[in-house]
């Protein structure tokens, strides 16, 4: 037996440093991304004091790049994937010698759809006098646009998200389980957390008061505004990707990468809003107080707080993680629920924290048991389905 769970958390922690490798491979990309961007940046506000000389634009027209479209592996016949970018020379001379440049900008933003293409190209037509702004230890480095940084965006954007959710990750791997064991705060007198404790059990409330018949005042803090934007934040650009980098790949690609990369960022980026703002309202603080001296229970969510009698308390329910598996503290959630005007309350929540599920469900049994009793109302135990395939 001890050699199988010696097995166990060696396998255990070789998953994890091979995620931890492939995450910090990942950092290290989105890195090389922004220090590039902060490159182009840079060269892009320096590009404002190179001298200038007088050019002529020699060449200008939309460039079309096709590639082979593929679906299932195989290659579609008579259809194309397109990306658009101008094509505009102009020549220049510094010093007497002649020379040729390509460049509107630093980095041109431009490339990925013809119109994009083309408003540049109806701009420097052929023949038309322009200023170049030529780098003055390398003359052949020239710009037509000094000082326009708009292009940057290309190693930004992917750079920051890069950077930021693999370092979300590793925090999250790294940083252990915040959560403290039921042996450490039963240890511990002092302990913090020792005031969440009910029957044996750490739940995720602030027990202020458990006698039933008497009074019943539970509270639950909100969670940090930090740790829900960044949650929102991962979860935006993990779901991101098969709502909005698949769908443009597979539908969007003959508008060229830039176009998909763009499409993908904007979704992410209205999905991590939205996940943001669930995060936030779902948790929101909670406070429960059942007097049974004033016959009355009052409950706040938020900045929502209602009051009723405790003889509208139509049932209770024991809600139970599926069967099957291993405990685990970081999914399994154990629920004491109250159904009151046709809702249902989450009046007591627990992960089971180092408890077996026997041990747990035993616990809130008899603790459910005992409020019913004294609420002179029925209660059902429901036991959750299982996301995971069968």
């Amino acid at each position: 037996m001890a050699k199988s769970t010696s097995r166990s958390k060696s396998v255990s922690l070789r998953t994890l440093l091979i995620t931890t490798a492939i995450l910090l491979a990942f950092l290290g990309l989105g890195g090389y991304l922004v220090q590039r961007g902060v490159q182009s940046l840079d060269t892009a506000l320096k590009s404002t004091t190179w001298p200038t000389t007088q050019g002529i634009v020699t060449r200008s027209t939309v460039r079309e790049f096709a590639s082979d479209v593929r679906e299932n592996g195989r290659v579609v016949p008579n259809r194309k994937s397109r990306t658009y970018s101008p094509d505009i020379e102009y020549r220049y001379t510094v010093g007497g010698l002649e020379l040729t440049g390509t460049r509107i900008s630093v980095e041109d933003a431009s490339i990925g759809t013809r119109a994009s293409s083309q408003t540049l190209v109806d701009e420097y037509p052929v023949g038309r006098a322009v200023t170049v702004s030529y780098e003055p230890v390398q003359p052949s480095n020239s710009v037509l646009e000094p000082g326009n940084w708009l292009g940057t965006y290309r190693w930004f954007l992917p750079g920051a998200a890069l950077v930021l959710i693999p370092l979300l990750l590793l925090r999250g791997i790294w940083s252990g389980p915040t959560e403290p064991t039921l042996t450490e705060v039963k240890v511990d007198k002092n302990h913090p957390a020792r005031i969440r404790l009910l029957s044996g059990t750490l739940m995720l409330e602030d027990i202020l008061c458990w006698e039933p018949g008497k009074e019943i005042h539970l509270h639950r803090p909100r969670v940090g505004f930090v740790k829900s934007i960044a949650g929102g934040v991962l979860a935006g650009f993990l779901v991101g990707g098969p709502l909005g980098l698949i769908p443009a790949i597979f539908f969007l690609s003959g508008n060229g990468i830039v176009f998909i990369a763009k499409f993908y960022l904007l979704v992410s980026m209205i999905l991590s809003v939205a996940f943001s703002i669930g995060l936030l309202l779902h948790g929101r603080s909670r406070e429960f107080l059942l007097d049974w001296s004033l016959e009355s229970i009052m409950w706040e969510i938020g900045w929502n707080r209602q009051e009723a009698p405790l003889a509208e308390i139509e049932r209770l329910t024991l809600f139970l993680p599926p069967a099957g598996g291993q405990p685990n503290p970081v999914v399994d959630s154990y629920r004491i629920g109250l159904h009151l005007r046709g809702k249902t309350c989450t009046l007591l929540e627990t992960n089971g924290n180092d408890l077996s599920r026997i041990e747990v469900r035993e616990k809130l049994t008899r603790l459910i048991s005992e409020l019913a009793e004294t609420l002179n109302v029925p209660w059902t135990e429901h036991r959750e389905k299982s996301t995971r395939p069968s």
